[in-house]
């Protein structure tokens, strides 16, 4: 019997023996939902093989970081090194025992039990106070909503550092209004940011809580080398909670997506132009409520050249009201009248709670030079070089009426006829040297072009004239206003305009 309890002595022994070079541990056995909990292995030795882990509990590791150390005692040296597995859970974990190889023996750790606790908001009468709050509990879908979010301290205490959680909301267009205000009541100082929270769509609403961590100085134990108070002192940093929210959001009729109050503007550069010459024009959306919600304007017509801007919004808050300006530009190229239709929004009027649409006048626009002035310059252009032929058929005549001339009258006419040629030829090498000294200025302008927006103005006036340039203006339109990065072969385009 004692043989046996000797036995089982010595296996304890051992055991604990082997226990005692490694060793597990967590950030804290209680953490709040949606913090991270970090399981630590450490080890001492020489070659130390750590588990494969990828998840505990079936929540995914999602970082791991490893440290190593080595102390000195009574001459003898140890080598610990630990390894930390990082993972959130929103219930209550068991970690399991993993296996761990120190210098060819196997340890099996102990498991672990660690608590996940909903957070629970601050409360008057606490050091430190976290609150939010609603200018409003309804809204409609666009409408926009303050939220405010208060810290707040005893004046007796003191917050070295504070970072200030953010809402991050699903369904809400969240803006951070600028400034910071701060005073005091009562017992506390605080200090309040404002957001603008315009809800996308309709339902019931959850705005949940959001936390606070506020770093407090105290002061390290003195000694050492540095025996100096500025060097004694650290930062405890403490986690605070604030209350959560509800809002309940209602739909806008006829699936509207503006709420508030607007006007809308509508100018062209000019009312008569040049055929295949750009008409530009601007639109512009002033008013309250959800304006970075505008959709931009890609008006349609029919024999009309269209190049839309991306808009541009500026947006501020004046006396609590949330208003802007929308502004966007288009240009659009024709060959024949044509006329810019109304163009309309419609939004949910804030005052009048009705559904209300304005809109601007159509603009009519002259092309000068367009179609039909194109057909009669190309029919007059051939009638200047009828001349030519008409004095060949003159001599055909002549020849007919001499032909019982004497022998040497045909070399004459020979000569004539080759006088004549050279002057035709003269004459068209003339006219061509003046298209290609015309043609030559455009390619020298492409040529010099510098940067997508120069090439860009350049070959609008010619969109329709040749694919090539169509293909080149489409590149260049999606590289300025849909962030392309398309190359434009220029010499292609240069011999558009040789040819």
């Amino acid at each position: 019997m004692k043989q046996i309890l000797g036995k089982i002595f010595l296996i304890l022994y051992l055991t604990l023996l082997a226990s005692a070079d490694v060793k597990v541990s967590v950030s804290s056995p209680v953490v709040y939902e949606g913090d991270n909990i970090n399981f630590i292995i450490s080890a001492d030795g020489d070659k130390i093989i750590f588990p494969s882990i990828n998840e505990i509990g079936g929540n995914a590791i999602i970082g791991t970081s490893s440290a190593e150390s080595i102390n000195i005692i009574n001459s003898k040296m140890t080598r610990t090194t630990s390894k930390t597995y990082s993972f959130i859970s929103n219930k209550p974990v068991t970690i399991p025992s993993f296996t761990v190889d120190v210098d060819g023996k196997e340890y099996k750790t102990k498991e672990l039990k660690v608590d996940v606790v909903k957070p629970t908001a601050s409360k008057n009468g606490s050091e430190f106070v976290l609150e939010m709050s609603l200018d409003k509990n309804e809204s409609y879908v666009g409408e926009a909503v303050e939220l405010s979010i208060t810290f707040k301290r005893r004046a007796n205490s003191s917050a070295e550092k504070l970072q200030l959680g953010e809402p991050k909301l699903e369904s809400f267009w969240v803006k951070k209004v600028d400034g910071v205000d701060h005073g005091s009541k009562g017992e506390y100082i605080f200090q309040t940011e404002h957001y603008q929270l315009f809800p996308q769509k309709s339902g019931e609403f959850n705005i949940p809580a959001i936390e606070a961590l506020v770093g407090k100085a105290t002061q390290r134990q003195r000694g050492g080398f540095f025996n100096d108070p500025f060097f004694g002192r650290q930062l405890n940093w403490q986690k605070v909670y604030s209350n959560d929210l509800k809002l309940s959001v209602k739909a806008l009729p006829n699936g509207l997506e503006l709420y508030g109050k607007y006007q809308i503007k509508a100018k062209a550069d000019k009312l008569k132009v040049q055929a295949n010459k750009p008409v530009n024009l601007t639109i512009e959306v002033i008013g309250e409520g959800n304006i970075d919600d505008v959709k931009k304007f890609d008006p349609v017509i029919d024999n009309v050249i269209i190049y839309a801007d991306e808009p541009k919004i500026t947006s501020h808050l004046t006396g609590g009201v949330y208003q802007g300006r929308f502004s966007q530009k288009v240009a659009l190229i024709a060959d024949q009248n044509f006329t810019i239709p109304a163009l309309r929004i419609d939004y949910f009027d804030k005052e009048t709670k009705e559904v209300k649409s304005v809109e601007t006048k159509p603009i009519e626009i002259e092309v000068v030079g367009g179609t039909k002035a194109g057909a009669t310059s190309i029919e007059v252009s051939p009638s200047q070089h009828i001349k030519a032929p008409t004095t060949a058929q003159t001599i055909t005549k002549t020849k007919v009426v001499v032909k019982t001339e004497d022998w040497y009258i045909k070399y004459i006419f020979l000569a004539i006829g080759f006088a004549l040629g050279v002057g035709l030829s003269y004459g068209i090498y003339r006219l061509k040297n003046r298209v290609e000294y015309k043609e030559s200025d455009m390619v020298k302008a492409i040529r010099k072009a510098k940067g997508d927006r120069a090439l860009f103005d350049i070959l609008l006036p010619y969109a329709k004239e040749n694919r090539v340039i169509g293909d080149a203006l489409n590149k260049l339109e999606e590289n300025l206003y849909r962030g392309g990065k398309n190359s434009v072969d220029k010499e292609s385009l240069m011999e558009v305009f040789e040819g």
